[in-house]
């Protein structure tokens, strides 16, 4: 019988484990989506302009790697 006991404890503290740690991850993805939302605010808010990114063909000669390309 306190087999049984010491195998309840253990499933109950790797149960609270796991949930920790995916309460842990849900909350960086929604702290990660907050920032990606407050920087767009920002830019906005500040008018910058970010130019069209251009599409390089596959005839074009490839950037080299001094080179920086904006």
């Amino acid at each position: 019988m306190h087999s049984n006991d010491a195998m309840l404890v253990g499933v109950l503290a790797e149960v609270a484990y796991r949930r920790e740690e995916l309460q842990k991850a849900g909350r960086s993805v929604w702290v990660d989506r907050a920032r990606r939302v407050t920087k767009r605010a920002r830019a906005h808010r500040a008018e910058v302009r970010v130019p069209v990114q251009q599409r390089r063909e596959a005839g074009q000669v490839p950037a080299r790697s001094g080179e920086i390309t904006r």
